[in-house]
């Protein structure tokens, strides 16, 4: 999962450097992840899903959207910024997850988390002010990744909820839906820069690497959610934001502030905190810090070969 992550993130930054064209290289991103998924369904790994309503496809559709302006917002603030800086303000992802779930299910935070909410929000204010790359675009287009990313999570659980498919082939789908939705604004936007990147040989096997990494963290995060409590798969998910800014930091030799770490911390410090209070009165509801359903994870080993 860090891995792939990590790798994930810095191969993208290379890439935008670059080619300075997200709208493109966010609809390449989803074209192979797509096709990462094809294949599973094609030897076997996964089983392909059964034949669901067009009820539900016209919601994966919506979903789709929000996956893909989710990524294209992150890549247009990569482009801008540092990417220590824009996983820093993407932090604030909870904020926006909390104020979406409360709105649309009922399930409001306790005092506690949002207090660690504010922290977050401190940090970044902090973090902001003291960063050397700053710019409002890259500023807003990682809190427009935070809002959109926010949102899509509340509805895919709502979905999830109510219609019986397994994670993973939730996630296949709702990949190749994105693909689907980002080609008419890939080259509305960007296809003068098709053939741009078509002649990079150098850039061309970094940018199709990005796909199948992408899906790789997604299914790790799965895996690891089906042996695991949701506590420690919270915990593990935490941890790769601060591994990433100080991976980030290392590989492109980017210039911080004493006040920039600070914020960088204190930001960090409250997303990881608030995903522990979220989590500890989740699992307190329930009863116990128990696995996920014994339904879903054998739904999981039906659908997908160990």
């Amino acid at each position: 999962l860090y891995g792939a992550n990590i790798a994930y993130n810095v191969i993208n930054k290379r890439v935008l450097l670059a080619h300075p064209h997200p709208c493109l290289v966010t609809g390449i991103n989803l074209l192979s992840s797509s096709l990462c998924c094809i294949a599973c369904w094609m030897f076997g790994v996964m089983r392909f899903p059964r034949t669901l309503n067009w009820s539900f496809y016209l919601k994966l559709m919506g979903l789709a959207v929000l996956h893909w302006s989710g990524m294209l917002f992150s890549n247009i603030s990569v482009s801008e910024v540092h990417i220590s800086f824009t996983h820093t303000v993407k932090a604030a992802e909870p904020f926006f997850t909390a104020v979406f779930t409360a709105v649309l299910i009922g399930n409001k935070p306790t005092i506690r988390a949002w207090m660690s909410l504010l922290v977050v929000i401190a940090g970044i204010v902090v973090a902001s002010t003291a960063e050397i790359s700053f710019t409002w675009r890259g500023f807003w287009a990682a809190m427009m990744s935070n809002v959109v990313v926010a949102l899509r999570t509340v509805l895919t659980k709502m979905a999830m909820d109510r219609h019986v498919l397994d994670p993973l082939n939730f996630q296949a789908l709702l990949q190749c839906a994105a693909f689907i939705v980002s080609i008419p604004v890939a080259l509305l936007f960007n296809l003068h820069a098709v053939r741009e990147i078509a002649q990079d040989t150098a850039a061309l096997p970094s940018i199709l690497l990005i796909g199948p990494l992408v899906w790789t963290f997604n299914v790790a995060s799965i895996v690891i959610l089906v042996h695991t409590t949701t506590v420690v798969h919270s915990m593990i998910r935490s941890m790769r934001r601060p591994l990433l800014v100080l991976a980030s930091i290392i590989t492109f030799g980017t210039s911080i502030t004493h006040l920039n770490a600070l914020g960088i911390m204190f930001t960090l410090f409250g997303a990881f905190w608030y995903r522990y209070e979220n989590e500890m009165v989740r699992n307190g509801q329930s009863g116990s810090l128990s696995k996920i359903p014994r339904q879903t994870s054998d739904k999981l080993r039906q659908n997908a070969i160990p």
